[in-house]
């Protein structure tokens, strides 16, 4: 299984909540760049794991307008992808998406969840250097993993 790991684009410092932050333009300018690369990385996605964060759920709406990769039609939204979410619930749920034949996962979320997740999946762990936008690309097996590549917006 593959599984793309992506930090939501650049997001506004003030808001009425956390939760509520949106992108800035240079973090939607990162996410649809980001599309393209998807374009290149993946001709398809099976499952789309959003936080329900605004900023989260622009990056996905803005690069999924500019990728040409297939994309589900419904994504799933999930509070354990949230910027604390607990990586061992999402270590498993993806078990689960492997064992049913699951090829390729996108999820979109948060420091430091997007680390620990990293962490958890792979048994040499790499530094990915999670800046805004980036992604991390990882090889699964369903018990370990191995890291692939992070691609970071040039914009």
């Amino acid at each position: 299984m593959r599984i793309f790991i992506m930090r939501h684009g650049e997001a506004e410092m003030a808001a009425k909540s956390d939760a509520e932050r949106n992108l800035t333009v240079h973090g939607i300018r990162q996410a649809e760049e980001q599309g393209l690369w998807l374009s290149e990385a993946a001709n398809h996605i099976d499952k789309v794991i959003v936080s329900p964060y605004n900023r989260a759920l622009q990056s996905y709406d803005h690069l999924a307008g500019k990728t040409e990769t297939r994309l589900p039609l419904e994504i799933e939204t999930w509070e354990a992808v949230t910027p604390y979410g607990n990586s061992t619930i999402v270590v498993d749920y993806l078990a689960t998406l492997h064992k049913e034949g699951v090829k390729n996962v996108l999820i979109v979320s948060h420091l430091p969840f997007v680390e620990d997740l990293v962490t958890a999946l792979c048994e040499s762990p790499q530094q990915v250097g999670f800046s805004t936008g980036t992604i991390a690309e990882i090889e699964w097996e369903g018990e370990e993993g191995e890291f692939i590549c992070s691609h970071r917006p040039e914009i």
